[in-house]
């Protein structure tokens, strides 16, 4: 009994001092960077935590990043960028190793899309692992409720547990911005709501230079931070232009096949119904004249929830041709779909199909100017098809 009582003693003892000398060493590795940068967020976190490594890395800054999501990624001062391989769930003490692995790479600073979803896991990813000099909030909208919620309040609560100590934060306008004053005030941050008075004028031509569809709004605040560490705006433009999308970006795929001539736009990344709103509103725009509109949703069990919400914003569009439903789980979208979509959608049910029968079914259902774009998740069957659709375009007949 004394041994074992000892035995654990002993465990006890080594932990205590392996944890503090791990402490020590975190402080430490903290001390190495001078610009540290946690972007948080609804959408749009991914696009612009590599955004403001590129402005930063532009001007001469040592720059490391680290994104997160179904493609987690970091990318080097030097701009390349290697995917992160994971074992067993991902969890927030993940960040204390990129943070030593960006000390390796001697960076001098850091900008890290927060990857906790939890009010107390984004407490403890800012306040006690990266303790960030500036902070970033992209949005706030209602998804991750089973999490984040119910309410969008509950929403911005959370996300307002990242925020910084004594530091600043950049977001756009967000319906409780109460929040994130109240929240700014407690902590001694300065707030700055980058609103149409106080933005940078992006111009279309701007835009343009992009290799992707990015969103002007995520622009917004990468210059907006870039330009608070003294960076102008045309060196962090240049930078941002020559940025690798991120693997969710919005990138349209043209695709010529017996004589169908498809555009596809990949959005399944922006799996909530006000980003898909608005990638829908400004893509018809451009396109809903000469051709016809068709939606490829994919559905997941473990999102059931999710894919009926996203039904239901689908079915309050005009001018969609069909909606072809792929991946697992396509019953509660199915019926949302049937009970809400307006008159004249055909709604196609390919559940558990192979790439090449989802293929063959598309090009035999879309009209000869077709634009399809894809919505639900990016996972699963969502990343196969998409990059099953980019390689059909490299090889279009």
């Amino acid at each position: 009994m004394k041994s074992t009582t000892l035995f654990f003693f002993c465990l006890l003892l080594v932990l205590i001092v392996f944890l503090t000398i791990e402490y020590f060493v975190h402080k430490h590795t903290l001390r190495h960077f001078k610009i540290r940068i946690h972007v948080n967020g609804t959408r749009g976190k991914s696009s612009i935590t590599r955004l403001i490594r590129a402005g930063l890395s532009e001007a001469g800054i040592s720059t490391f990043a680290k994104t997160t999501g179904t493609m987690a990624r970091m990318i080097y001062p030097d701009g390349s960028e290697h995917a992160i391989q994971r074992w067993g769930k991902p969890s927030i003490l993940e960040q204390i190793g990129i943070l030593k692995t960006a000390k390796i790479e001697k960076a001098s600073a850091i900008v890290i899309e927060c990857m906790a979803l939890e009010p107390r896991y984004q407490w403890a990813s800012e306040g006690q692992i990266l303790k960030s000099h500036i902070g970033v909030i992209s949005n706030v909208r209602a998804d991750h409720l089973e999490v984040m919620g119910p309410t969008l309040r509950d929403v911005t609560l959370a996300l307002s547990s990242a925020i910084p100590v004594s530091g600043k934060l950049f977001s756009n306008p967000v319906v409780h911005e109460d929040i994130l004053k109240t929240a700014c005030d407690e902590r001694k941050t300065k707030l700055e709501i980058l609103t149409e008075t106080n933005r940078f004028q992006i111009t279309d031509a701007e835009m343009d230079n992009f290799s992707y569809w990015e969103h002007r709004e995520n622009v917004n605040l990468a210059l907006a931070v870039c330009n608070e560490l003294g960076v102008d705006r045309e060196t962090a433009l240049s930078g941002m232009w020559k940025a690798n999308p991120d693997p969710g970006a919005l990138l349209p795929t043209t695709i010529h096949f017996f004589g169908k001539d498809i555009i596809y736009l990949n959005a399944m990344a922006a799996n909530d119904s006000e980003s898909t709103r608005k990638i829908w509103d400004e893509y018809s725009l451009r396109h809903k004249k000469e051709r016809t509109a068709y939606i490829l949703f994919n559905c997941r069990e473990d999102r059931m929830d999710r894919s009926a919400l996203m039904a239901e914003e689908i079915a309050q569009w005009d001018g969609i041709e069909a909606i072809f439903l792929i991946g697992s789980g396509t019953k509660y979208a199915l019926h949302t779909l049937k009970k809400r979509c307006k008159e004249g959608a055909h709604i196609f049910n390919w559940e558990s199909a192979e790439l090449d029968h989802i293929f063959e079914s598309l090009v035999e259902q879309v009209k000869e100017k077709s634009y399809i774009i894809g919505l639900g998740n990016i996972a699963g069957i969502g990343l196969e098809m998409n990059q099953y659709l980019k390689n059909r375009a490299s090889s279009s007949l």
